[in-house]
This record gives structure tokens, C-alpha cells and sequence, in this order.
């Protein structure tokens, strides 16, 4: 038996090169900075045109899922994704950089829903929880890509580093994918829908975009709050962030098994608390070792909940529709959510953000029952 013919493996590496091009691009990001020239606010407008091609494109990938199937869309968006990524770095002038990264960004948003409308139809098939694993393939892609990214930059320029490690993941997703079970769009019995699918979607959307929305909170706040309000050295603000994304990606490893022992709703209810304190521990204590303590414990708070909602919208019944709804109404909170912080934080202070984070995540203990529905039964 080929060793991916089991149908958790080829998903599972779509999930991975899909994180790792994300990390690698991480890496990337400085270097465009300095060949073109960019000041933070150009360079910000640049990113921001990136994630709003991802949400602009999870909001019609319904659409495309229809027309192309889940399977079809992960091949087609996976490959564009994976030659964008070198042409990114390869961008002579901003307006081409703009538009590289809108298109890049569309690629990388769609194969997202595709891959987790897919991931959502294995869970029913095998009538298992999965999607926490999926999802640590994720982080555990983005955690290779910026690694290895890093490492050969050493050693190699921007576009041949790009160029390199784009050209082995998709080597890898052209080895996955044939292997992809199809399937003829499964839909959940309507006994699990206890909402309207429409306003099912809304509310999971609702509460991806808190939890993205607390993750962009600590990527982009984290290290300033750690070094401008905590007075941590320059070389630990980051350790925020790391310990967050650490933890969040060993925590979903661990999550199918404890959704199976204990259900979702004790994920979504004690993954909320955890975030929560984790998130509040900083501006609690106000010492920096302490607030990494923090972000550490907020990671495996959160770890779980989105795949979670994930779930939910795959036992919708429309789950391709209810799946690119939740994934637009997340990524719009992790686009929009952190720079609104950032003039809560001008008004009063870097830890206050995370107060308010904190507040957002204990919502989604206090909303879970109206996703009751994401228990295996």
C-alpha cells in the first residue's frame, strides 16, 4: 500500500505547503522591503493588498468549489500558489509587487477553503475527529518554511531561496495530490443543523474572526508590547510570538484526541478561559518573562477552536458555502482587528489590547452552545 493512500496523508500535506509557503514568504518580506525602497506605511498598503485578495477570494470559492470541485480547486490554487512565491521575490516596482501579491494572496485564500472543505468531508466520511491534526500540519508547515527560509538565506539570494523551496513543495503537493480521494460532495444529515445554514455560517464567522483577531493581536502587537511597555531586551521581544505559535501547533496534535474524549464544546468553552488568562497574564503581572508564560498558555487556548469551527461549518447543510462564509468573516477579523487595537492602544496602552483581546475570547466560551451542533454524535 502506498504510504499515501491513507486519506488523512495527501490533505495533510496540502495543509503543510500551504503553511509553509506562508512561512517562507515570512521570510521574504523584509528583503522586498529593502530592494524597493518601502517605508512601513507603503509596505503595510502592499501586505494589506495581499490579505485582501485571500478574503475577497474565500468570499467567491464557493462558487469555484461548485464548479471545480474541492480536489480540483487545492490542484489548481496549490500550483499558483507555489509560482507565485518566486515571483514575489522577484518584483522589479511596487505597482507589479501589488499585483503579484493580490493574485498570490487569492491563490493561497482559496486552496484554504478548498482544503478545509475537503478535510471537513474526510471527518464525515470517517466519522472521526481530524481537523486539529490538519490544521498542525498547517502550523507546522509555516514553522518549517520560515525555518528552512531562513537558513538558506545564508547561503542563497531572496528569489533562488524562493525559487527553491517553492519548486519542493510543489514537487510534494504534485506527489499528494493524485492521491486526494474525490469526493461527490457529501452532504451532513440536516439533524445536525440547528441553525438556518446561513446564519450558522455568520455566527462561525463571527467567532473565527475573535480568534484570528486574538492571533493578530499577538503577531502584531506582541513584541512591541513586550519590548516598548515591559522593557524586555530586543532579543526576547519575540519570544511572545514564538512561545504563541509553539504551543498553538503542539496543541493541535493533541486536539482530535481530546475532542473525541471530551467533545467541542469543552474545547470551545476551556480553550477560551485558557486564552483568555493567557492573554490578560502581561497586563496582570506587567513582567516580561511572565507575559511569554501568557502567550504560551493562549496558544493552546486557541489551538483547537478554530478547527473546531471548522467542523461545525463542514456539518452544515451547505458546507462548501458555510466553510468560504466562516473562512471570509475570520480572515476580515485578522485583517481588520489588530490595526483598529492599534488606536485603542494609542488612547490608552499596549496592554490594554490585550484586555480587550482577552474579553473577545471569553465571548466564544459564552457563544459556544449556538455551534453545539460540531459534536460527533
Amino acid at each position: 500500500m502506498s504510504f499515501m493512500n491513507h486519506p488523512w496523508r495527501p490533505t495533510a500535506a496540502a495543509f503543510f505547503v500551504n503553511g509553509a509557503i506562508f512561512g517562507i514568504w515570512a521570510t521574504q518580506i523584509p528583503l522586498v522591503k529593502q530592494r524597493l525602497g518601502l517605508d512601513p506605511a507603503v509596505l503595510g498598503l502592499a501586505l494589506l493588498t495581499l490579505g485582501g485578495g485571500a478574503v475577497l477570494a474565500m468570499a467567491g470559492s464557493s462558487w469555484l468549489i461548485r464548479r471545480f470541485g474541492n480536489v480540483g480547486l487545492i490542484r489548481g490554487c496549490g500550483a499558483a500558489f507555489c509560482v507565485l512565491l518566486p515571483v514575489t521575490a522577484m518584483a522589479p516596482a511596487l505597482p507589479l509587487l501589488i499585483a503579484v501579491l493580490f493574485v498570490f494572496g487569492a491563490s493561497g485564500g482559496c486552496m484554504d477553503v478548498a482544503m478545509n472543505a475537503h478535510a471537513a468531508q474526510i471527518e464525515r466520511a470517517t466519522g472521526r475527529p481530524l481537523m486539529s491534526s490538519f490544521h498542525g500540519m498547517w502550523s507546522l508547515g509555516g514553522l518549517a518554511g520560515a525555518a528552512a527560509g531562513s537558513l538558506l538565506l545564508f547561503v542563497l539570494p531572496g528569489p533562488a531561496q524562493a525559487g527553491m523551496l517553492a519548486l519542493l513543495l510543489g514537487a510534494l503537493l504534485a506527489w499528494a495530490l493524485p492521491h486526494i480521494p474525490v469526493s461527490g460532495g457529501e452532504r451532513a444529515p440536516s439533524g445536525h443543523v440547528s441553525l438556518r445554514p446561513e446564519a450558522a455560517a455568520l455566527v462561525i464567522g463571527l467567532f473565527m474572526a475573535l480568534v484570528f483577531e486574538a492571533e493578530g493581536t499577538v503577531l502584531d502587537w506582541g513584541s512591541v508590547y513586550l519590548r516598548s511597555e515591559l522593557g524586555a531586551a530586543t532579543e526576547m521581544a519575540g519570544a511572545g510570538y514564538a512561545a504563541f505559535s509553539a504551543t498553538m501547533a503542539i496543541g493541535r496534535f493533541f486536539g482530535d484526541k481530546v475532542r473525541q474524549a471530551w467533545g467541542a464544546m469543552a474545547i470551545m468553552r476551556g480553550g477560551s478561559v485558557l486564552a483568555a488568562a493567557g492573554l490578560a497574564f502581561g497586563p496582570l503581572t506587567g513582567h516580561p518573562w511572565l507575559a511569554v508564560l501568557g502567550f504560551a498558555l493562549a496558544g493552546i487556548g486557541m489551538s483547537n477552536i478554530v478547527p473546531v469551527l471548522f467542523s461545525a461549518a463542514g456539518r452544515s447543510r451547505h458546507p462548501d458555502a458555510a466553510i468560504a462564509t466562516a473562512s471570509t468573516l475570520g480572515y476580515g477579523g485578522l485583517l481588520a482587528g489588530p490595526p483598529l487595537l492599534g488606536f485603542v492602544a494609542h488612547a490608552t496602552t499596549y496592554g490594554t489590547i490585550f484586555v480587550v483581546a482577552a474579553v473577545m475570547s471569553l465571548v466564544i466560551g459564552l457563544g459556544a452552545s449556538s455551534v453545539r451542533w460540531a459534536e460527533k454524535r
